[in-house]
């Protein structure tokens, strides 16, 4: 492995992850990374217990993310096959210590692999029957460690792959790698699905078609009374994926519904059919009428005010799902079929942790930005609309309850936005120093609240951070972010990084604080790395 400041001098930029173990991955952990997380991926292994040393510790202040996998076998050696108790406090002592240290040194999340015991060669001899030691162990850990581990049911994925196909006795014996390919690379879509999921890059929208979709049947040919959907027979598929739907919306998913119906068919549907999972008030827009489908969906995209790349699209019919494919290749797709394979929903990264109350209110606010364009028709001037829109704001220094909803708030936005992205962990390091301010911004108009939709960020006399909801804007609130600043602050730099949406918020810094300059964060990573 090649040392960091020389891996900079032929790299432009790169994701720096290092792995801390006591067993080996190699020869297949090292290529898959850069299969998924791309050839400027730098792997940095660092084996269990020489964590503290200098060199290594160097390297820790920079990482953008840390792996842990530490194997029960070879952790406890002496007394593992017994699965004596006292193995148990050793483990998690040994767990602790390295968490604390890791903790004291980096900021990033920590994927934590959580230790299996399918592995134990004793089964031949007495059985499959039940030890609960790593069991134990895995619930010990989850309840002692801080909240900046994320585990990894390491357990679950052997499951998927097979425990036959999980392991690899001759690499064992010869290298200490005792896991197959096939487990590492089923280890490493993990590791990068939960680093998509803490930068928050996922898809925003699903788009639902209606018949045969979200109901068995044809709505306006079979009527109400004739619709296939209930908890068992014919129905039952559709009734789960309308479980599944709705567990992506309390994850954080706006629903939208696209289907070639009469409005007033599919509202009866949804507030008549007593079998419906999907409720009304939880779809943001319904777009039904007997227009094309590609063009409904842009008309959703400009009502949520997101990128059609956010955008997924489920239909059953394989003309539809070409014609949007072929009109809108940035939208996703997915043809439904009673037994399709929901992996193809993998395009979502979401995280587990929501806050329920901020979705209802991020979702009322989509649903009444209709009774907003009335009420903007009504008006020739913007100003005029704006005031009666009668806009309510509040902007204070954060409060640790506001961190998720902050660092959610920074990972999703992508137009309004100076680009910083922060997880809580790093949200708390910032906010420790003397130097730093950061600021909540919530909004509430005569339609609806909208609940905490900006943040704003001062470091000194450097703006490190801007960032306002798409759902919030066309109502000034981004100048009154910026009069706030003005008034509290003599801001001289603007860190900056471009997500490929926000050069417009770029420009309208620049304009505000004609006296600041405008830095490249991305600049300023490689600079920092570069030094090591």
């Amino acid at each position: 492995m090649k040392p960091i400041h020389m891996l900079m001098s032929s790299m432009r930029t790169e994701l720096y992850i290092t792995v801390i173990s006591n067993i080996i991955f190699e020869p297949y952990f090292e290529p898959l990374i850069k299969q998924y997380f791309g050839e400027n991926t730098a792997i940095f292994p660092i084996p269990f217990g020489e964590h503290t040393e200098a060199e290594y510790q160097t390297h820790l202040t920079s990482v953008d993310l840390i792996v842990v996998w530490l194997n029960i076998e070879t952790l406890l050696p002496g007394h593992f096959f017994s699965l004596a108790e006292q193995g148990l406090d050793e483990t998690i002592a040994l767990c602790k210590k390295l968490y604390a240290d890791l903790t004291s040194i980096s900021h990033v999340k920590i994927l934590w692999f959580l230790f299996e015991d399918y592995a134990i060669p004793l089964s031949a001899a007495v059985g499959h029957v039940y030890h609960d030691f790593a069991d134990k162990l895995n619930l010990t850990l989850r309840d002692t460690l801080g909240d900046q581990v994320l585990f990894i049911d390491l357990k679950h994925l052997i499951a998927e792959v097979g425990i036959s196909n999980a392991y690899d006795s001759k690499s064992k014996y010869r290298w200490n790698a005792p896991y197959s390919k096939i487990l590492i690379e089923a280890a490493v879509k993990e590791i990068h699905k939960q680093y998509l999921i803490e930068k928050g890059i996922t898809k925003k929208c699903l788009v639902l078609d209606c018949d045969n979709v979200l109901w068995g049947g044809i709505l306006s040919e079979d009527g109400i009374e004739n619709i296939k959907l209930s908890g068992s027979g014919f129905g039952r598929v559709y009734q789960d994926f309308q479980r599944f739907v709705l567990s992506l919306y309390y994850h954080g998913v706006i629903l939208a519904v696209c289907s070639k119906n009469d409005l007033s068919d599919v509202l009866t549907m949804f507030r008549k059919h007593s079998e419906m999972i999907l409720k009304e008030e939880q779809i943001a827009c319904f777009q039904v009428n007997w227009e094309d489908k590609p063009s409904n969906i842009q008309k959703i995209a400009e009502k949520f005010n997101i990128g059609l790349d956010s955008i997924v699209f489920v239909d059953d019919s394989p003309i539809e799902i070409e014609a949007v494919k072929t009109m809108l290749p940035e939208v996703t797709t997915i043809l439904f079929k009673q037994d399709m394979d929901y992996d193809q929903f993998s395009c979502f990264n979401l995280k587990s942790n929501v806050n329920i109350a901020n979705i209802d209110k991020r979702n009322e606010t989509y649903r009444t930005n209709g009774f907003r364009e009335e009420l903007k028709a009504k008006y020739t001037d913007y100003a005029d609309y704006i005031a009666a829109l009668e806009i309510k704001m509040d902007i204070h220094e954060a409060v640790p309850i506001e961190f998720s909803r902050i660092s959610e708030l920074t990972q999703r936005t992508n137009k309004c936005t100076n680009g910083r992205r922060y997880t809580i962990a790093e949200i708390k390091e910032r906010i420790a120093s003397a130097t730093v301010k950061l600021y909540s911004v919530s909004v509430s108009d005569r339609f609806s609240d909208l609940g905490l939709v900006g943040a704003i960020e001062v470091e000194s006399d450097a703006l490190t951070l801007f960032s306002l909801s798409c759902r919030a804007l066309g109502r000034e609130v981004e100048r009154k972010m910026i009069e706030f600043i003005s008034d509290k602050y003599q801001i001289k730099k603007i860190e900056f990084e471009s997500t490929g949406k926000n050069e417009t918020v770029k420009t309208l810094l620049s304009e505000s604080f004609p006296n600041a300059t405008i830095v490249n964060c991305e600049i300023l990573k490689l600079h920092t790395l570069a030094k090591l």
